[in-house]
Protein backbone atom coordinates (compact mmCIF):
# COMPACT_ATOMS: atom_id res chain seq x y z
CA UNK A 1 0.00 0.00 0.00
CA UNK A 2 1.74 3.46 -0.95
CA UNK A 3 -0.45 5.59 1.10
CA UNK A 4 -1.40 5.09 4.90
CA UNK A 5 -5.45 5.03 4.65
CA UNK A 6 -7.25 5.62 8.33
CA UNK A 7 -8.86 2.97 9.32
CA UNK A 8 -12.35 3.44 7.83
CA UNK A 9 -10.91 3.58 4.17
CA UNK A 10 -9.25 -0.05 4.75
CA UNK A 11 -11.61 -3.35 3.47
CA UNK A 12 -12.94 -5.42 6.03
CA UNK A 13 -11.38 -8.00 4.61
CA UNK A 14 -8.17 -7.17 6.06
CA UNK A 15 -9.23 -5.73 9.50
CA UNK A 16 -10.08 -8.30 12.11
CA UNK A 17 -13.87 -8.71 13.32
CA UNK A 18 -14.10 -8.71 16.88
CA UNK A 19 -17.30 -9.77 17.43
CA UNK A 20 -15.86 -13.41 17.80
CA UNK A 21 -15.00 -11.93 21.35
CA UNK A 22 -18.13 -9.60 21.57
CA UNK A 23 -20.95 -8.37 18.99
CA UNK A 24 -21.22 -4.80 20.55
CA UNK A 25 -19.72 -2.28 23.32
CA UNK A 26 -23.02 -2.96 25.01
CA UNK A 27 -22.27 -6.89 24.93
CA UNK A 28 -18.97 -5.83 26.55
CA UNK A 29 -20.48 -3.97 29.47
CA UNK A 30 -23.24 -6.38 30.25
CA UNK A 31 -20.24 -9.06 30.71
CA UNK A 32 -18.18 -6.67 32.53
CA UNK A 33 -21.00 -6.07 35.58
CA UNK A 34 -22.19 -9.26 35.31
CA UNK A 35 -17.97 -9.91 36.00
CA UNK A 36 -17.97 -7.40 38.95
CA UNK A 37 -21.26 -8.32 40.52
CA UNK A 38 -20.46 -12.39 40.92
CA UNK A 39 -16.76 -11.29 41.86
CA UNK A 40 -17.81 -11.32 45.25
CA UNK A 41 -19.00 -15.31 45.25
CA UNK A 42 -15.37 -16.04 44.84
CA UNK A 43 -14.66 -14.81 48.25
CA UNK A 44 -17.33 -17.01 49.89
CA UNK A 45 -14.98 -19.96 49.20
CA UNK A 46 -12.33 -18.55 51.45
CA UNK A 47 -11.43 -21.08 53.92
CA UNK A 48 -13.22 -24.52 52.31
CA UNK A 49 -10.90 -25.30 49.41
CA UNK A 50 -9.70 -28.11 51.45
CA UNK A 51 -13.31 -29.91 51.00
CA UNK A 52 -13.64 -32.20 47.90
CA UNK A 53 -17.47 -30.91 47.26
CA UNK A 54 -16.74 -26.99 47.60
CA UNK A 55 -13.37 -27.81 46.02
CA UNK A 56 -15.24 -29.06 42.74
CA UNK A 57 -18.10 -26.10 42.97
CA UNK A 58 -15.01 -22.87 43.21
CA UNK A 59 -13.41 -24.67 40.35
CA UNK A 60 -16.79 -24.27 38.37
CA UNK A 61 -17.09 -20.85 39.46
CA UNK A 62 -13.54 -20.25 39.08
CA UNK A 63 -13.19 -20.97 35.32
CA UNK A 64 -16.25 -19.30 34.25
CA UNK A 65 -15.39 -16.21 35.89
CA UNK A 66 -11.85 -16.33 34.46
CA UNK A 67 -12.84 -17.31 30.96
CA UNK A 68 -15.35 -14.27 31.24
CA UNK A 69 -12.76 -11.96 32.60
CA UNK A 70 -10.26 -13.31 30.33
CA UNK A 71 -12.66 -12.14 27.13
CA UNK A 72 -13.18 -8.81 28.60
CA UNK A 73 -9.55 -8.00 28.82
CA UNK A 74 -8.46 -9.37 25.51
CA UNK A 75 -11.39 -7.06 23.90
CA UNK A 76 -11.13 -3.86 25.14
CA UNK A 77 -7.30 -4.31 24.68
CA UNK A 78 -7.30 -5.24 20.59
CA UNK A 79 -10.09 -2.46 19.98
CA UNK A 80 -7.64 0.31 21.85
CA UNK A 81 -4.95 -0.86 19.72
CA UNK A 82 -6.65 -0.54 16.66
CA UNK A 83 -6.45 3.19 17.61
CA UNK A 84 -4.93 4.00 20.29
CA UNK A 85 -6.04 7.86 20.41
CA UNK A 86 -9.49 5.96 21.26
CA UNK A 87 -10.68 7.42 24.43
CA UNK A 88 -13.60 5.34 24.91
CA UNK A 89 -11.46 2.07 24.62
CA UNK A 90 -8.71 3.67 26.94
CA UNK A 91 -11.07 3.90 29.30
CA UNK A 92 -12.15 0.47 29.21
CA UNK A 93 -8.99 -1.17 28.67
CA UNK A 94 -8.23 1.08 32.08
CA UNK A 95 -11.48 -0.55 34.28
CA UNK A 96 -10.67 -4.04 33.24
CA UNK A 97 -7.02 -3.94 34.27
CA UNK A 98 -8.57 -2.18 37.45
CA UNK A 99 -11.25 -4.76 38.08
CA UNK A 100 -8.63 -7.53 37.47
CA UNK A 101 -5.94 -6.09 39.79
CA UNK A 102 -8.62 -6.06 42.39
CA UNK A 103 -9.40 -9.49 41.82
CA UNK A 104 -6.14 -10.46 42.23
CA UNK A 105 -5.10 -8.70 45.25
CA UNK A 106 -8.24 -10.39 47.17
CA UNK A 107 -7.84 -13.72 45.93
CA UNK A 108 -4.64 -14.35 47.73
CA UNK A 109 -6.07 -17.01 49.77
CA UNK A 110 -6.42 -18.95 46.61
CA UNK A 111 -3.09 -19.53 45.99
CA UNK A 112 -3.01 -20.05 49.92
CA UNK A 113 -5.42 -22.64 50.37
CA UNK A 114 -4.56 -24.68 47.22
CA UNK A 115 -0.77 -24.46 47.63
CA UNK A 116 -1.08 -25.48 51.71
CA UNK A 117 -2.52 -29.42 49.74
CA UNK A 118 0.46 -32.16 50.42
CA UNK A 119 -0.21 -34.98 47.26
CA UNK A 120 -1.89 -37.44 49.88
CA UNK A 121 -4.28 -34.41 50.08
CA UNK A 122 -4.99 -34.29 46.42
CA UNK A 123 -5.06 -37.65 45.73
CA UNK A 124 -7.70 -38.44 48.87
CA UNK A 125 -10.30 -35.26 47.44
CA UNK A 126 -10.00 -36.73 44.17
CA UNK A 127 -10.87 -40.59 45.83
CA UNK A 128 -13.77 -38.79 47.78
CA UNK A 129 -14.79 -36.82 44.73
CA UNK A 130 -13.53 -38.20 41.14
CA UNK A 131 -15.24 -35.19 39.05
CA UNK A 132 -11.55 -33.22 40.60
CA UNK A 133 -9.76 -35.66 38.72
CA UNK A 134 -9.59 -32.91 35.76
CA UNK A 135 -7.79 -30.94 37.98
CA UNK A 136 -5.67 -32.73 39.13
CA UNK A 137 -2.32 -31.33 37.51
CA UNK A 138 -3.76 -27.62 37.90
CA UNK A 139 -4.01 -28.56 42.06
CA UNK A 140 -0.56 -30.10 42.03
CA UNK A 141 0.38 -27.29 40.20
CA UNK A 142 -0.10 -25.05 43.37
CA UNK A 143 1.27 -27.76 45.95
CA UNK A 144 4.48 -27.59 44.62
CA UNK A 145 4.67 -24.07 45.80
CA UNK A 146 3.72 -24.89 49.51
CA UNK A 147 7.61 -24.16 50.79
CA UNK A 148 7.52 -20.58 48.98
CA UNK A 149 4.02 -19.60 49.69
CA UNK A 150 4.01 -16.99 52.71
CA UNK A 151 1.20 -16.08 55.42
CA UNK A 152 -2.26 -14.73 53.98
CA UNK A 153 -1.46 -11.14 55.48
CA UNK A 154 2.18 -11.42 54.11
CA UNK A 155 0.79 -12.65 50.28
CA UNK A 156 -1.51 -9.59 50.50
CA UNK A 157 0.85 -7.09 51.58
CA UNK A 158 3.38 -8.32 48.56
CA UNK A 159 0.36 -8.13 46.17
CA UNK A 160 -0.08 -4.23 47.10
CA UNK A 161 3.74 -4.05 47.26
CA UNK A 162 3.74 -5.29 43.43
CA UNK A 163 3.23 -2.14 42.05
CA UNK A 164 5.85 -0.56 43.65
CA UNK A 165 8.16 -3.55 43.29
CA UNK A 166 8.17 -3.14 39.78
CA UNK A 167 8.57 0.68 39.38
CA UNK A 168 11.89 0.34 38.67
CA UNK A 169 10.84 -1.15 35.02
CA UNK A 170 8.66 1.88 34.67
CA UNK A 171 11.46 4.43 35.57
CA UNK A 172 13.28 2.88 33.13
CA UNK A 173 10.40 3.01 30.08
CA UNK A 174 9.81 6.36 31.37
CA UNK A 175 13.61 7.79 30.44
CA UNK A 176 14.24 5.05 27.72
CA UNK A 177 11.01 5.94 25.60
CA UNK A 178 10.70 9.33 26.83
CA UNK A 179 12.81 11.23 27.94
CA UNK A 180 15.92 10.03 26.57
CA UNK A 181 17.80 12.53 23.98
CA UNK A 182 20.67 11.24 21.76
CA UNK A 183 21.08 14.93 20.48
CA UNK A 184 22.00 15.72 16.65
CA UNK A 185 24.67 15.83 14.61
CA UNK A 186 25.72 16.68 11.05
CA UNK A 187 26.49 14.02 8.13
CA UNK A 188 27.76 15.31 4.88
CA UNK A 189 25.66 18.59 5.35
CA UNK A 190 22.23 16.53 7.03
CA UNK A 191 21.11 17.27 10.25
CA UNK A 192 20.73 14.02 11.61
CA UNK A 193 18.54 13.75 14.77
CA UNK A 194 18.98 9.85 16.39
CA UNK A 195 15.66 7.52 18.41
CA UNK A 196 15.98 3.98 18.93
CA UNK A 197 14.33 3.31 15.49
CA UNK A 198 16.61 5.65 13.53
CA UNK A 199 19.75 4.27 15.16
CA UNK A 200 19.04 0.78 13.70
CA UNK A 201 17.62 1.69 10.37
CA UNK A 202 21.17 3.82 10.28
CA UNK A 203 23.19 0.80 11.68
CA UNK A 204 22.60 -0.88 8.22
CA UNK A 205 23.90 2.25 6.26
CA UNK A 206 26.58 1.04 3.87
CA UNK A 207 28.17 4.40 4.95
CA UNK A 208 30.67 3.26 7.62
CA UNK A 209 31.78 6.70 8.86
CA UNK A 210 28.04 7.88 9.62
CA UNK A 211 27.62 4.45 10.86
CA UNK A 212 30.53 4.90 13.36
CA UNK A 213 28.94 8.65 14.54
CA UNK A 214 25.65 6.85 14.91
CA UNK A 215 26.79 4.35 17.43
CA UNK A 216 29.08 7.10 19.13
CA UNK A 217 25.65 9.37 19.81
CA UNK A 218 23.39 6.69 20.43
CA UNK A 219 25.25 5.74 23.37
CA UNK A 220 26.35 8.93 24.89
CA UNK A 221 23.21 9.37 26.93
CA UNK A 222 23.49 5.90 28.60
CA UNK A 223 27.34 6.40 29.34
CA UNK A 224 26.33 10.46 30.73
CA UNK A 225 23.67 8.51 33.13
CA UNK A 226 25.21 5.35 33.65
CA UNK A 227 24.88 6.20 37.91
CA UNK A 228 21.54 6.52 37.84
CA UNK A 229 20.64 3.33 35.37
CA UNK A 230 22.98 1.52 37.80
CA UNK A 231 21.04 2.46 40.27
CA UNK A 232 17.47 1.29 38.77
CA UNK A 233 18.81 -1.91 37.70
CA UNK A 234 20.43 -2.73 41.09
CA UNK A 235 17.01 -1.60 42.80
CA UNK A 236 15.30 -4.31 40.44
CA UNK A 237 18.04 -7.16 41.14
CA UNK A 238 17.81 -6.24 45.00
CA UNK A 239 13.81 -6.27 45.16
CA UNK A 240 14.31 -9.64 43.14
CA UNK A 241 16.99 -11.42 45.56
CA UNK A 242 15.38 -10.38 48.60
CA UNK A 243 11.78 -11.84 47.53
CA UNK A 244 13.39 -15.05 46.20
CA UNK A 245 14.95 -15.09 50.05
CA UNK A 246 11.81 -14.28 51.67
CA UNK A 247 9.65 -17.17 49.77
CA UNK A 248 12.35 -19.62 50.37
CA UNK A 249 13.96 -20.08 47.27
CA UNK A 250 17.96 -21.01 46.95
CA UNK A 251 18.58 -17.92 44.29
CA UNK A 252 16.38 -15.92 41.67
CA UNK A 253 17.50 -18.19 38.76
CA UNK A 254 15.54 -20.75 40.93
CA UNK A 255 12.83 -18.55 41.70
CA UNK A 256 12.31 -17.35 38.08
CA UNK A 257 12.27 -20.74 36.68
CA UNK A 258 10.07 -22.59 38.70
CA UNK A 259 7.12 -21.20 37.37
CA UNK A 260 7.73 -23.24 33.94
CA UNK A 261 9.31 -26.38 35.96
CA UNK A 262 12.37 -25.87 34.48
CA UNK A 263 15.91 -27.03 36.79
CA UNK A 264 18.54 -24.49 36.70
CA UNK A 265 20.60 -27.54 34.72
CA UNK A 266 18.87 -26.61 31.45
CA UNK A 267 19.56 -22.54 31.86
CA UNK A 268 23.51 -23.82 32.57
CA UNK A 269 23.50 -26.23 29.90
CA UNK A 270 22.43 -23.43 26.84
CA UNK A 271 25.19 -21.18 28.42
CA UNK A 272 27.95 -24.39 28.50
CA UNK A 273 27.14 -25.33 24.67
CA UNK A 274 26.91 -21.50 23.21
CA UNK A 275 30.00 -21.06 25.28
CA UNK A 276 31.86 -24.33 23.56
CA UNK A 277 30.96 -23.28 19.95
CA UNK A 278 31.74 -19.70 19.77
CA UNK A 279 34.35 -20.54 17.12
CA UNK A 280 31.24 -20.37 15.09
CA UNK A 281 30.55 -16.67 15.36
CA UNK A 282 34.11 -15.90 14.98
CA UNK A 283 34.02 -17.54 11.65
CA UNK A 284 31.04 -15.63 10.64
CA UNK A 285 32.64 -12.56 11.98
CA UNK A 286 35.49 -13.50 9.39
CA UNK A 287 32.99 -13.87 6.74
CA UNK A 288 31.44 -10.52 7.74
CA UNK A 289 34.94 -8.91 7.61
CA UNK A 290 35.73 -9.91 3.96
CA UNK A 291 32.39 -8.82 2.35
CA UNK A 292 32.62 -5.65 3.71
CA UNK A 293 36.09 -5.67 3.25
CA UNK A 294 37.44 -3.69 6.08
CA UNK A 295 40.69 -4.28 7.86
CA UNK A 296 38.96 -4.96 11.61
CA UNK A 297 35.45 -5.37 11.96
CA UNK A 298 33.92 -3.59 14.67
CA UNK A 299 29.99 -3.83 16.24
CA UNK A 300 29.11 -0.87 14.48
CA UNK A 301 29.55 -3.18 11.44
CA UNK A 302 27.41 -5.92 12.11
CA UNK A 303 24.45 -5.07 11.08
CA UNK A 304 25.08 -3.88 7.41
CA UNK A 305 23.44 -6.62 4.95
CA UNK A 306 26.07 -8.80 3.30
CA UNK A 307 23.66 -8.48 0.56
CA UNK A 308 21.52 -6.26 -0.45
CA UNK A 309 17.42 -7.16 0.17
CA UNK A 310 15.77 -8.98 -2.58
CA UNK A 311 13.94 -5.96 -4.26
CA UNK A 312 10.65 -7.25 -4.12
CA UNK A 313 7.63 -6.46 -2.57
CA UNK A 314 4.69 -9.16 -1.55
CA UNK A 315 1.70 -8.02 -1.57
CA UNK A 316 -0.26 -9.63 1.38
CA UNK A 317 -2.52 -11.90 -0.88
CA UNK A 318 1.08 -13.04 -2.28
CA UNK A 319 2.10 -13.32 1.62
CA UNK A 320 -0.48 -16.04 2.10
CA UNK A 321 0.38 -18.40 -0.56
CA UNK A 322 3.99 -18.24 0.03
CA UNK A 323 3.67 -19.01 3.68
CA UNK A 324 1.42 -21.88 3.20
CA UNK A 325 3.48 -22.91 0.39
CA UNK A 326 6.32 -23.29 3.02
CA UNK A 327 4.21 -25.08 5.82
CA UNK A 328 3.05 -27.74 3.54
CA UNK A 329 5.57 -29.95 5.28
CA UNK A 330 3.07 -30.28 8.54
CA UNK A 331 0.70 -31.84 6.07
CA UNK A 332 -3.41 -31.81 5.51
CA UNK A 333 -4.63 -31.26 9.24
CA UNK A 334 -2.52 -27.85 9.58
CA UNK A 335 -3.26 -26.10 6.60
CA UNK A 336 -6.33 -27.16 6.75
CA UNK A 337 -6.50 -24.96 9.96
CA UNK A 338 -4.05 -22.25 7.98
CA UNK A 339 -6.71 -22.01 5.16
CA UNK A 340 -9.80 -21.81 7.66
CA UNK A 341 -7.92 -19.01 9.64
CA UNK A 342 -6.59 -16.52 6.88
CA UNK A 343 -10.77 -16.78 5.59
CA UNK A 344 -12.14 -15.92 9.21
CA UNK A 345 -11.34 -11.96 9.61
CA UNK A 346 -9.23 -12.71 12.35
CA UNK A 347 -6.12 -10.81 11.53
CA UNK A 348 -5.97 -6.98 11.38
CA UNK A 349 -3.30 -6.58 8.56
CA UNK A 350 -1.88 -2.85 7.61
CA UNK A 351 -1.37 0.07 9.35
CA UNK A 352 -3.27 2.95 10.10
CA UNK A 353 -3.07 6.29 12.20
CA UNK A 354 -3.50 5.68 15.56
CA UNK A 355 -2.91 1.74 15.82
CA UNK A 356 -0.11 0.58 17.98
CA UNK A 357 2.94 -0.47 16.43
CA UNK A 358 4.39 -3.90 16.02
CA UNK A 359 2.69 -7.31 15.98
CA UNK A 360 1.11 -9.66 18.23
CA UNK A 361 -1.08 -13.16 18.34
CA UNK A 362 -3.68 -12.86 20.94
CA UNK A 363 -6.91 -14.29 21.82
CA UNK A 364 -9.49 -15.76 24.31
CA UNK A 365 -10.73 -18.76 25.70
CA UNK A 366 -14.05 -17.92 24.72
CA UNK A 367 -13.22 -17.41 21.06
CA UNK A 368 -10.16 -18.21 19.13
CA UNK A 369 -6.15 -16.70 17.79
CA UNK A 370 -6.11 -13.19 16.65
CA UNK A 371 -3.67 -11.64 14.61
CA UNK A 372 -2.41 -8.04 14.27
CA UNK A 373 -0.23 -6.71 11.70
CA UNK A 374 1.33 -3.77 10.67
CA UNK A 375 2.01 -5.43 6.54
CA UNK A 376 4.15 -3.16 4.51
CA UNK A 377 4.84 -5.33 2.01
CA UNK A 378 8.71 -6.20 3.29
CA UNK A 379 9.72 -9.72 3.16
CA UNK A 380 10.89 -8.84 6.97
CA UNK A 381 6.31 -8.70 7.50
CA UNK A 382 5.79 -12.28 5.59
CA UNK A 383 8.32 -13.79 8.11
CA UNK A 384 6.25 -11.92 11.26
CA UNK A 385 2.98 -12.81 9.78
CA UNK A 386 4.76 -16.40 9.65
CA UNK A 387 5.67 -15.93 12.83
CA UNK A 388 2.56 -14.49 14.82
CA UNK A 389 0.89 -17.36 12.53
CA UNK A 390 2.40 -19.94 14.40
CA UNK A 391 1.33 -18.24 17.42
CA UNK A 392 -2.32 -17.94 16.71
CA UNK A 393 -2.89 -21.97 15.78
CA UNK A 394 -0.58 -23.24 18.46
CA UNK A 395 -3.56 -21.21 20.83
CA UNK A 396 -6.37 -22.51 18.29
CA UNK A 397 -4.95 -26.05 18.83
CA UNK A 398 -4.65 -25.62 22.73
CA UNK A 399 -8.25 -24.26 22.92
CA UNK A 400 -10.10 -26.98 20.94
CA UNK A 401 -7.75 -29.99 22.78
CA UNK A 402 -7.81 -28.55 26.51
CA UNK A 403 -9.96 -27.22 28.92
CA UNK A 404 -9.72 -23.76 30.07
CA UNK A 405 -7.20 -24.35 32.96
CA UNK A 406 -4.63 -25.97 30.38
CA UNK A 407 -4.94 -24.15 27.08
CA UNK A 408 -2.45 -21.09 28.16
CA UNK A 409 1.12 -21.73 26.62
CA UNK A 410 3.61 -20.34 28.42
CA UNK A 411 6.33 -18.16 26.53
CA UNK A 412 8.92 -21.10 27.23
CA UNK A 413 6.69 -23.13 25.12
CA UNK A 414 4.81 -20.48 22.65
CA UNK A 415 7.91 -19.11 20.93
CA UNK A 416 8.24 -22.55 19.63
CA UNK A 417 5.58 -22.94 17.67
CA UNK A 418 6.25 -19.04 16.08
CA UNK A 419 9.72 -19.82 15.00
CA UNK A 420 8.81 -23.11 14.17
CA UNK A 421 6.61 -21.50 11.30
CA UNK A 422 9.89 -18.97 10.89
CA UNK A 423 12.26 -21.73 10.51
CA UNK A 424 9.97 -23.42 7.70
CA UNK A 425 9.41 -20.06 5.84
CA UNK A 426 13.54 -19.25 5.39
CA UNK A 427 14.52 -23.33 4.16
CA UNK A 428 11.94 -22.51 1.78
CA UNK A 429 13.33 -18.97 0.39
CA UNK A 430 16.38 -20.47 0.34
CA UNK A 431 15.10 -23.66 -1.58
CA UNK A 432 13.28 -21.60 -3.99
CA UNK A 433 15.67 -18.71 -4.46
CA UNK A 434 16.19 -17.68 -8.59
CA UNK A 435 19.86 -16.78 -8.41
CA UNK A 436 22.57 -17.01 -6.03
CA UNK A 437 22.46 -13.56 -4.45
CA UNK A 438 19.07 -14.05 -3.40
CA UNK A 439 20.10 -17.16 -1.63
CA UNK A 440 22.61 -15.85 -0.50
CA UNK A 441 20.47 -13.06 0.79
CA UNK A 442 18.20 -15.75 3.09
CA UNK A 443 20.89 -17.71 4.49
CA UNK A 444 22.49 -14.77 5.72
CA UNK A 445 19.34 -13.83 7.62
CA UNK A 446 19.25 -16.83 8.89
CA UNK A 447 22.02 -16.73 10.29
CA UNK A 448 21.68 -13.83 11.98
CA UNK A 449 18.51 -15.01 13.44
CA UNK A 450 20.73 -17.70 14.78
CA UNK A 451 23.17 -15.58 16.26
CA UNK A 452 20.51 -12.57 17.35
CA UNK A 453 18.53 -15.26 19.41
CA UNK A 454 20.44 -17.91 20.43
CA UNK A 455 24.36 -16.77 20.92
CA UNK A 456 22.96 -13.37 21.60
CA UNK A 457 20.16 -14.03 24.08
CA UNK A 458 22.51 -15.98 25.59
CA UNK A 459 24.79 -13.52 26.45
CA UNK A 460 22.49 -11.37 27.98
CA UNK A 461 21.01 -14.27 30.33
CA UNK A 462 24.65 -15.19 31.09
CA UNK A 463 25.21 -11.27 32.47
CA UNK A 464 21.72 -11.63 33.94
CA UNK A 465 23.40 -14.38 36.03
CA UNK A 466 26.73 -12.86 37.05
CA UNK A 467 24.94 -9.84 38.03
CA UNK A 468 22.31 -11.65 40.14
CA UNK A 469 25.48 -13.87 41.87
CA UNK A 470 27.24 -11.01 42.42
CA UNK A 471 24.37 -9.40 44.36
CA UNK A 472 23.72 -12.68 46.25
CA UNK A 473 26.91 -12.85 47.62
CA UNK A 474 26.98 -9.28 48.82
CA UNK A 475 28.86 -7.38 46.45
CA UNK A 476 27.60 -3.93 45.37
CA UNK A 477 25.91 -3.16 42.29
CA UNK A 478 27.36 0.02 41.05
CA UNK A 479 27.69 1.22 37.68
CA UNK A 480 31.44 0.07 37.05
CA UNK A 481 31.12 -3.25 38.46
CA UNK A 482 27.68 -3.77 36.24
CA UNK A 483 29.64 -2.40 32.84
CA UNK A 484 32.90 -4.58 33.96
CA UNK A 485 30.47 -7.82 33.73
CA UNK A 486 28.87 -6.52 31.13
CA UNK A 487 32.17 -6.24 29.46
CA UNK A 488 33.77 -9.70 30.40
CA UNK A 489 30.75 -10.69 28.56
CA UNK A 490 30.95 -9.09 25.39
CA UNK A 491 34.51 -10.29 25.28
CA UNK A 492 32.92 -13.42 25.64
CA UNK A 493 30.56 -14.12 23.48
CA UNK A 494 31.19 -11.71 20.45
CA UNK A 495 33.62 -14.20 19.48
CA UNK A 496 37.52 -13.44 17.86
CA UNK A 497 37.55 -11.06 14.70
CA UNK A 498 35.95 -7.73 15.92
CA UNK A 499 36.51 -5.00 17.76
CA UNK A 500 34.62 -4.45 20.81
CA UNK A 501 34.40 -0.28 21.46
CA UNK A 502 33.93 1.17 24.76
CA UNK A 503 30.78 2.42 23.98
CA UNK A 504 29.49 -1.23 23.93
CA UNK A 505 30.38 -1.43 27.64
CA UNK A 506 27.31 0.25 28.02
CA UNK A 507 24.79 -1.42 26.19
CA UNK A 508 23.46 -3.61 29.11
CA UNK A 509 21.70 -0.09 30.58
CA UNK A 510 19.41 0.25 27.34
CA UNK A 511 17.90 -3.66 27.17
CA UNK A 512 14.72 -3.41 28.62
CA UNK A 513 14.29 -7.37 29.39
CA UNK A 514 16.59 -6.97 31.77
CA UNK A 515 14.05 -5.97 33.90
CA UNK A 516 12.22 -9.22 33.45
CA UNK A 517 14.40 -10.99 34.96
CA UNK A 518 15.48 -14.48 33.41
CA UNK A 519 13.49 -14.60 30.64
CA UNK A 520 15.31 -13.77 28.00
CA UNK A 521 17.28 -17.37 27.72
CA UNK A 522 13.97 -18.68 26.65
CA UNK A 523 13.94 -17.11 23.53
CA UNK A 524 17.29 -19.01 23.04
CA UNK A 525 15.62 -22.32 24.19
CA UNK A 526 12.57 -22.10 21.97
CA UNK A 527 14.87 -21.02 19.34
CA UNK A 528 16.69 -24.44 19.83
CA UNK A 529 13.63 -26.38 20.32
CA UNK A 530 11.82 -25.36 17.17
CA UNK A 531 15.08 -25.89 14.79
CA UNK A 532 15.08 -29.09 16.29
CA UNK A 533 11.59 -29.89 15.30
CA UNK A 534 11.54 -28.18 11.93
CA UNK A 535 14.69 -30.49 11.30
CA UNK A 536 12.77 -33.28 11.95
CA UNK A 537 9.65 -32.63 9.80
CA UNK A 538 11.32 -31.31 7.28
CA UNK A 539 13.71 -34.60 6.92
CA UNK A 540 10.85 -36.67 6.77
CA UNK A 541 11.41 -37.97 9.89
CA UNK A 542 8.36 -40.71 10.25
CA UNK A 543 6.09 -39.39 13.17
CA UNK A 544 7.75 -36.16 13.51
CA UNK A 545 4.20 -34.14 12.13
CA UNK A 546 2.40 -35.80 14.18
CA UNK A 547 4.47 -35.52 17.47
CA UNK A 548 4.81 -31.61 16.30
CA UNK A 549 0.86 -31.40 16.07
CA UNK A 550 0.70 -33.01 19.51
CA UNK A 551 2.84 -30.48 21.18
CA UNK A 552 0.92 -27.97 19.45
CA UNK A 553 -2.56 -29.49 21.40
CA UNK A 554 -0.86 -29.93 24.66
CA UNK A 555 -1.67 -26.47 26.17
CA UNK A 556 0.19 -26.78 29.78
CA UNK A 557 -1.56 -30.27 30.64
CA UNK A 558 1.62 -31.62 31.91
CA UNK A 559 5.48 -29.74 33.02
CA UNK A 560 6.59 -27.83 29.60
CA UNK A 561 9.65 -30.15 29.73
CA UNK A 562 7.74 -33.65 29.28
CA UNK A 563 5.26 -32.06 26.55
CA UNK A 564 8.88 -31.14 24.76
CA UNK A 565 10.37 -34.67 25.14
CA UNK A 566 6.19 -35.89 23.86
CA UNK A 567 7.54 -33.89 20.88
CA UNK A 568 10.79 -35.15 20.60
CA UNK A 569 12.90 -32.87 22.09
CA UNK A 570 14.42 -33.06 24.95
CA UNK A 571 15.84 -29.96 26.65
CA UNK A 572 17.71 -31.24 29.99
CA UNK A 573 20.40 -32.00 28.08
CA UNK A 574 22.61 -30.44 25.32
CA UNK A 575 21.59 -31.95 22.05
CA UNK A 576 19.00 -29.56 21.13
CA UNK A 577 21.01 -27.02 21.24
CA UNK A 578 23.73 -28.82 19.58
CA UNK A 579 21.13 -28.86 16.52
CA UNK A 580 21.13 -25.43 16.75
CA UNK A 581 25.00 -24.71 16.05
CA UNK A 582 25.37 -27.33 13.56
CA UNK A 583 22.33 -25.76 11.78
CA UNK A 584 23.75 -22.36 12.12
CA UNK A 585 27.80 -24.07 10.54
CA UNK A 586 25.86 -25.56 7.56
CA UNK A 587 24.34 -22.36 6.53
CA UNK A 588 27.51 -20.54 7.10
CA UNK A 589 29.13 -23.13 4.86
CA UNK A 590 26.74 -22.99 2.19
CA UNK A 591 26.91 -18.84 2.14
CA UNK A 592 30.57 -19.56 1.68
CA UNK A 593 30.30 -22.10 -1.59
CA UNK A 594 27.98 -19.47 -3.08
CA UNK A 595 30.77 -16.73 -3.01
Amino acid sequence: MSKIKIRDQIEDTYKWDVSVLYVSDDSWEEDYCKVEKEFPQLLKFKGSLADPRKLEQFMQFYVNHSIMRENLYVYANVRFFENTRNARYEEMKGRIELLVSKISAQTVFIKKELSSLSQNDIDTMIHENPHLAGYRFFLEGYARYNPHILSEETETVLAELKIALDKSDDIFSAYNDNNISFGEFEHKGEIIRLSHAKYAQLLESPDRALRQKVFDFYYRPYRQNIDVLANTYAAHVLANIKLAKVRNYSSMLEMSLFPDYVPTTVFSNLIEVVKENIDAISEFNVLKQEELGIEKLHFYDNYVPLVHEVDKKYSYEEAIDLVRTALEPLGAEYLRKYDSTVHARVIDVFESPGKRSGAFSWGSYASRGLIFLNYTEKFSDVSTFTHEFGHCLHRDYSIENQPYIYYQNPIFLAEIASTFNEALLFDHMSKIAKSSEERKFFLYHNMKRIEATFYRQTMFANFEKDIHEMAESGKALIAKSITGIYRKNLETYLGKGIVIDDQLNYEWARIPHFYHAFYVYKYATSLSAAIALSERVTSGEKGAVEDYLTFLKAGLHKEPLEILKDAGVDLTGKEAYEVTVNKFRKLLAEYKSLS
